[in-house]
């Protein structure tokens, strides 16, 4: 369910069957890792593995993350404090599903980012989000 590419280019995977069981139950149990009953991912049978190109107009939150990603500094620490209040906000039934990414945006749109942050200024800036989250959105 997910890939991650190193600065060599290695690519690490983690991948199960085509559910949420796995993904649940390490979130539920975190650090520990217990059985799972059930199927199990059976690459012979697979054949092979398709990959699609995901659709980062209909996945907001995940075009976001690239451009966090992509621009650095502090604005992947600002997608993250947003996406944890958005999170709460909506957990709570404050906000809907969908706000979720419109709030994780507008932080994220004006935020002046500071590209090689101290651990100070990237406090600061994740204190900054939560308190326009905070303000605007209760």
């Amino acid at each position: 369910h997910s890939m991650v590419e190193y600065e060599d280019g290695a690519v690490m995977a983690q991948l199960g069957t085509p559910d949420m069981k796995l993904p649940i139950q390490y979130a539920l149990y975190y650090p520990e890792r217990r059985y799972l009953p059930g199927a199990r991912l059976d690459f012979w049978k697979m054949g092979k593995l398709e990959l699609e190109e995901p659709d980062m107009e209909t996945f907001t939150g995940l075009r976001l993350a690239y451009e966090a990603g992509r621009v650095g500094g502090s604005l992947p620490t600002v997608f993250n404090a947003a996406n944890e209040r958005a999170v709460s906000l909506f957990l709570a039934r404050k906000i809907g599903y969908l706000d979720i990414p419109a709030i994780i945006e507008e932080c994220m749109r004006v935020h002046r980012v500071i590209p090689e942050p101290t651990v100070a200024e990237i406090l600061a800036a994740e204190q900054m989000v939560y308190e326009q989250i905070e303000s605007r959105w209760k």
